[in-house]
């Protein structure tokens, strides 16, 4: 994967702005105008996290559609706020959060109203939002720059995976680090809609694949213009043909096993076939055998009869001395 430490802040600006014209000429529109309250906010920008503008405001609205108010979501059940979000991104893990923030905030302040958040210092609403337990930093930076109109740079995970392949970032760095580099190389005016195009870019259907493949070591970030340019035109590099040749080849290996092992089992087969018929034959030979030696028996009994012979010539020689 390619590093950007080469990079300077003065030159990842440049780069961005680059960017920023060549995502316009894809992702028409500008920044979406919304009235909502602090508390509104950090709901919406927990459904907006690794999810496009659209499905979010679609959850959003179903939320408030199906719920009376924010106190009866936060009676709710997980499960009944997932089933209200359906098919969005993570939507368990949201309606998690979604529940323990309004728990939290109406512990603190027994109502559901955080507006005091837009008169504090930056580092003090940050420590605010950062109280609210499992709030990600993507959540958090999403709430700062649109309703205090602070100098943060939200980051989720989908929109780290794109400013890696673009190599504004190291491979190693977290979505924290990569908003702060992106940060020192935008202005605050210019932030938001960056940052809403890189959004649009991170979960294209038809370009995110590219963000989860390799590149080379020698890609830098001077590069990001004209490989942007590149994908929108050509797409996705389609993936090397080697890996699933090595997978066709152990199928196609895995039968021809099955082959062998199903005609050893009928030689097997057959041998023992062979082995079963003569059997009868070599007990046959056996017994004859038998009969044989039951036999032998009977012819020495005329050897006894010779062998009384001579017994018989001594008892004449003995009477013909007398």
């Amino acid at each position: 994967m390619a590093a950007s430490k080469s990079l300077k802040s003065s030159d990842r600006q440049s780069i961005i702005k680059k960017l920023t014209t060549e995502l316009k000429k894809r992702y028409k529109g500008g920044l979406p105008k919304t009235n909502l309250s602090v508390i509104e906010t950090l709901i919406y920008a927990t459904l907006l996290e690794d999810s496009t503008h659209e499905d979010a405001e679609a959850a959003f609205q179903r939320l408030f559609d199906h719920f009376f108010d924010l106190n009866e979501i936060r009676v709710s059940s997980v499960d009944e706020i997932k089933q209200v979000l359906g098919d969005l991104r993570d939507a368990d893990w949201k309606a998690f959060r979604l529940r323990e923030a309004l728990q939290d905030i109406f512990e603190k302040h027994f109502a559901f109203d955080m507006e005091g958040l837009k008169r504090k210092t930056l580092d003090a609403a940050q420590k605010e939002l950062g109280a609210i337990p499992h709030q990600t930093d993507f959540a958090q930076s999403y709430t700062l720059q649109t309703c205090c109109t602070s100098h943060v740079v939200p980051v989720d995970e989908s929109m780290l995976l794109a400013l890696r392949w673009l190599a504004l970032t190291d491979a190693e760095s977290t979505g924290q680090q990569a908003a702060d580099e992106v940060k020192s190389a935008t202005k605050k005016s210019d932030a938001p809609q960056f940052c809403y195009l890189l959004k649009y870019l991170s979960i294209d259907e038809k370009l995110s694949p590219a963000f989860v493949q390799d590149i080379e070591d020698t890609v830098t970030g001077h590069d990001a213009p004209k490989r942007l340019a590149g994908l929108i035109k050509n797409g996705p590099p389609k993936p090397p043909k080697a890996k699933p040749a090595k997978k066709a080849a152990e199928t196609k290996a895995a039968p021809a096993k099955k082959g062998t092992t199903k005609k050893s089992s009928k030689t097997a087969s057959q041998k023992t076939v062979v082995k079963k018929k003569p059997a009868p034959k070599s007990t046959t030979k056996k017994s004859a055998a038998k009969k044989a030696t039951t036999k032998k028996p009977a012819a020495s009994t005329p050897r006894k009869v010779t062998k009384k012979k001579p017994v018989a010539k001594k008892a004449t020689r003995k009477s013909a001395k007398k």
